[in-house]
């Protein structure tokens, strides 16, 4: 192992110790020495990685949205349908929090407690994701394949925000997925009939 890889596998063990710590105690109530400990690294050393807890929960932040925006890129790269794409996505976003509930836990709970949250480096991050979205959009648009009754921009924010809301309902309330349907189901008409059905250019349009 390298040294830079053994670098960057203490940050990230310690970045999910953060994330397991952060869901668990909330943001406010937990403490780095928490964090060192459910990482299993020294205390002082801790701070060879991160400045602060903010530091460590800003970094969650970055650290999913870049993910997505690889994501996005990639299939950019990889799929020429433009309304594939976008169902590619949203499925990546799904199962992102199917497969790791607490990151999304803490990305919709815990994030917009931090005081610089809505500060230019975190919100570039956020547009950045809705631009790419809406580009897509746009060139579905340009190929005839989507409606183009609607702008680019507000569409990426609509369908977004149903899929955002959805999942939200499952961080927020334990109970909604057996009081209601299972999360699978919710993603399957998401993507399979609220997405195509609002971007999905019309007969005779």
């Amino acid at each position: 192992m390298t040294m830079i890889s053994a670098e960057l596998s203490k940050r990230e063990i310690i970045m999910n110790a953060s994330i397991k710590v952060f869901a668990a105690k909330g943001y406010h109530s937990c403490r780095t020495l928490d964090i060192s400990k459910e990482a299993g690294v020294a205390y002082g050393s801790l701070y060879q990685y991160f400045k602060s807890k903010d530091d460590i929960l800003s970094s969650i932040y970055r650290d999913n949205w870049n993910f997505l925006l690889q994501r996005m890129d990639l299939l950019n790269q990889t799929e020429k349908s433009p309304a594939i794409r976008i169902i590619k996505i949203f499925d990546f976003i799904f199962r992102n929090y199917e497969q790791n509930p607490d990151l999304i836990k803490v990305m919709i709970m815990e994030v917009p407690k931090l005081n610089q949250f809505y500060g230019k480096e975190h919100q570039e991050l956020y547009f950045r994701f809705f631009s790419g979205l809406a580009e897509i959009i746009a060139e579905g648009q340009k190929k005839d394949l989507l409606s183009k009754d609607i702008s680019p921009i507000i569409a990426a924010f609509v369908i977004y925000g149903a899929a955002d809301n959805t999942i939200r309902q499952y961080v927020y309330n334990t109970d909604f997925e057996s009081m209601h349907f299972p999360l699978e189901e919710a993603k399957n008409q998401i993507i399979n009939y609220f997405i195509p059905g609002y971007l999905i250019k019309k007969t005779g349009k």
